[in-house]
């Protein structure tokens, strides 16, 4: 394996570690905890949204606070505070404990999102880095296989399958702390200029939309799956969703293949798709497609944006990763918010269609004419 090969892999188990298995790994598991912590629909809404917030200030705090810290320093501090995270969460015995947990978790997935990028825009090849950040992203697909195995296995025991998401965790830790490169500082633009941010006003709306259109389906399609006869396969349909996930990491050549434009407009009517399949028949084979769908869309879409992005703020790369990724969290903790009381009044359809028609929504906000001219 060359260097270049070596340091995706790298990065797609950190991510593995940081989405897939520390942040992601709430709404499997919530059908488990969430009676023995005495959670309420609205509660577990509240916790996942908070998490949102905590995301958003994991991630400014790279641009901020650590904005004179080594990349590969950043990641380490995530690493760190996953696992943090992560123990609360084996030991919580109320919501209250466990949602400080989550949002921790959440606040390290937000420090996880951007050093990568500056990492392989170091030590990769021009012409490459599209395709290596999309790959990057097919880590949370990968998180999302373990967590559904590990799940499987303990047959729903919550404890023990965080407990062992420490012990992986651990493993990656010390595998990034050995492999990840230190890179030249001097090289990372950190400028910003506000005077430009709506610049990419159809980058902001479509990214707010898109977070409230995959809100619903993080936080409640495993508590959906419960309630059905397949219930005792909940965690394999996660399994499905990281392998759909996996797939996703070809966003990079699709992008080289079909343009922006073709592949925003089928990233939309695809996770509209995805969501009214889940419950549109109590099917195992459609339901599983679903997942697949949203899996790979999910990280499909993160590769469009990013490339949308680095197109529109080329002279300010970093507002450019912000703002796409702080958007799609807002839209998440909008929608995630609001989709506890939604389903308290619609039940799961009305949840899934709702949320399908604002996943829809997102295709009427593409990029400029004049834009497309340079992509």
């Amino acid at each position: 394996m060359n260097k270049e090969n070596q340091l995706v892999f790298t990065g797609i188990i950190f991510i593995a570690m940081a989405y897939g298995i520390s942040r992601f790994s709430y709404g499997l598991l919530l059908p488990y905890f969430n009676g023995p912590l005495q959670m309420t629909n609205q509660i577990s809404g509240l916790i996942s949204a908070v998490s949102y917030l905590t995301y958003i200030l994991g991630l400014l705090s790279v641009f901020t606070v650590f904005k004179n810290v080594q990349p590969r320093d950043d990641l380490l501090i995530s690493a760190l505070l996953s696992l943090f995270g992560l123990s609360l969460l084996v030991l919580s015995t109320h919501y209250m404990l466990f949602g400080i947990g989550v949002c921790i978790l959440g606040f390290s997935a937000g420090m996880a999102t951007s050093p990568f990028g500056y990492i392989i825009k170091e030590e990769v090849t021009y012409g490459y880095q599209d395709r290596s950040n999309a790959w990057l992203n097919t880590g949370i697909g990968l998180g999302l296989v373990i967590i559904g195995l590990v799940v499987f296995f303990f047959k729903g025991h919550w404890r023990y399958s965080y407990f062992t998401f420490i012990v992986l965790s651990v493993l990656i830790t010390l595998v990034n702390y050995k492999k990840l490169p230190f890179v030249n500082m001097g090289h990372l633009n950190y400028k910003m200029d506000l005077r430009y941010i709506f610049y990419g006003r159809k980058l902001i709306l479509s990214t707010v939309l898109l977070g409230i259109g995959t809100s619903a389906y993080w936080t409640y399609f495993q508590s959906y799956i419960y309630e059905t006869d397949f219930k005792q396969w909940t965690s394999l349909f996660w399994v499905t969703l990281g392998l759909g996930g996996l797939l996703g990491g070809f966003a990079g050549r699709a992008f080289e293949l079909f343009g922006l434009t073709r592949i925003h407009i089928f990233t939309g009517l695809s996770l509209a798709a995805a969501n009214v399949m889940l419950i549109l028949t109590q099917n195992s084979m459609l339901m599983a497609a679903s997942t697949v769908l949203f899996g790979m869309i999910y990280v499909f879409s993160m590769g469009v944006y990013a490339f949308w992005s680095s197109r529109l703020y080329v002279e300010f790369p970093s507002m450019g990763i912000i703002i796409t990724f702080v958007t799609l969290a807002a839209g998440q903790f909008l929608g995630t918010f609001f989709s506890g009381f939604i389903l308290e009044v619609t039940g799961f359809r009305g949840l899934f269609i709702v949320y399908s028609i604002l996943s829809l929504v997102t295709i009427l906000f593409r990029p400029f004419a004049e834009e497309l001219e340079e992509l």
